[in-house]
């Protein structure tokens, strides 16, 4: 059912979350709400990600939703003719993982290099949301896991729900509830969140974390943590001394604030009505001026997404963004 097949088989990807200006138009212009270190978007990442750019049809969406560590493989989602289909692709080949039809969603799709997991909801009424696993070694059946939306480090999924902070092996299929909060996230192989403003944890909390006071918005790749603090942007690695501040939006107007963090290496992407990539070695952040499409970052690959294109660039292969 999932066999093997050309990749030039594969059509466009999408099911992009609202908040991604997909169906905008080349020539949009970006609205700018940066209020930190700006610089231009560097030449060579423009040049690297035009040579993975895919167009898709007038029917279809293309969205790169995650990528391993040299971005090598990516997982891809494609709404077409009703049905939206989540596909792994790699060096040359493409293995579907799950579809949905008419009115369901699938999102939240994280990817450790191995394990995949993702979200959907029905079509009816209630939007019920499942959370699934899936294999990529293997050829099986995504396995249903829980009900919300989880993140994926080492073989290990955690989400929260009603009963608390879930940490599941996905190799032995355990289960363990580890403490009551929210957004989850790894930080090595141990997992922290959220609970009444401050930051708790699987075992000791690193000490420089004890006084942060994150936001809504927690995103780890399993050595950087970065959230919202306000109209602010913070992170922490081992070997800083304290969090740092990586970037902030001007406080008027008022937008949206600071959302969807994501974090790869030294690069953070987020949102603040359109997108932004800060370098957290340099503090710079950068801004592509045509609204029509948006970066993010995804394990080892910065993907462009938006007006029926998509591409993906190794992070390994990008110049770092100067100081101001």
């Amino acid at each position: 059912m999932r066999a093997l097949i050309a990749l030039a088989a594969i059509t466009a990807i999408a099911g992009c979350v609202a908040a991604v200006p997909v169906g905008r138009p080349t020539g949009h212009t970006a609205p700018g709400t940066l209020g930190t270190c700006r610089v231009d978007l560097p030449r060579d990442w423009e040049e690297r990600l035009s040579r993975t750019r895919t167009e898709s049809g007038s029917h279809e969406e293309v969205v790169i939703v995650a990528a391993n560590g040299d971005a090598g493989t990516t997982l891809v989602r494609t709404t077409r003719n009703r049905t939206t289909e989540l596909v792994l692709r790699d060096r040359g080949k493409r293995q579907q993982v799950m579809a949905v039809k008419d009115d369901a969603r699938l999102f939240g799709v994280e990817f450790d290099g191995r394990w995949v997991t993702f979200s959907t909801t029905s079509g009816s009424p209630d939007r019920t949301t499942t959370t699934y696993a899936w294999d990529a070694r293997n050829d099986g059946a995504p396995v249903r896991i829980g009900s919300g939306g989880a993140v994926v480090h080492n073989g290990k999924a955690s989400w929260s729900d009603g009963k608390g902070v879930h940490v599941y092996d996905l190799a032995k299929k355990k289960d363990k509830v580890v403490g009551q909060g929210r957004t989850p996230v790894f930080l090595g192989d141990a997992v922290i969140w959220v609970q009444d403003g401050r930051f708790r944890a699987e075992g000791a909390l690193p000490d420089p974390l004890k006084s942060a006071r994150p936001g809504d918005a927690v995103a780890s790749d399993g050595r950087t943590v970065v959230w919202t603090q306000g109209d602010e942007l913070h992170g922490w690695r081992p070997g800083w001394a304290e969090p740092r501040e990586l970037a902030g939006i001007r406080k008027e107007p008022r937008t949206e604030g600071i959302v969807f963090p994501r974090v790869s290496g030294d690069f953070v992407s987020w949102q603040s009505e359109s997108s932004y990539v800060t370098d957290v070695r340099s503090g710079a952040t950068t801004h592509p001026a045509d609204g029509a499409y948006w970066l993010e970052v995804h394990g080892g690959a910065l993907t462009q997404q938006g007006w029926r294109v998509a591409a993906a660039a190794p992070l390994s292969e990008l110049s770092p963004l100067p100081r101001c």
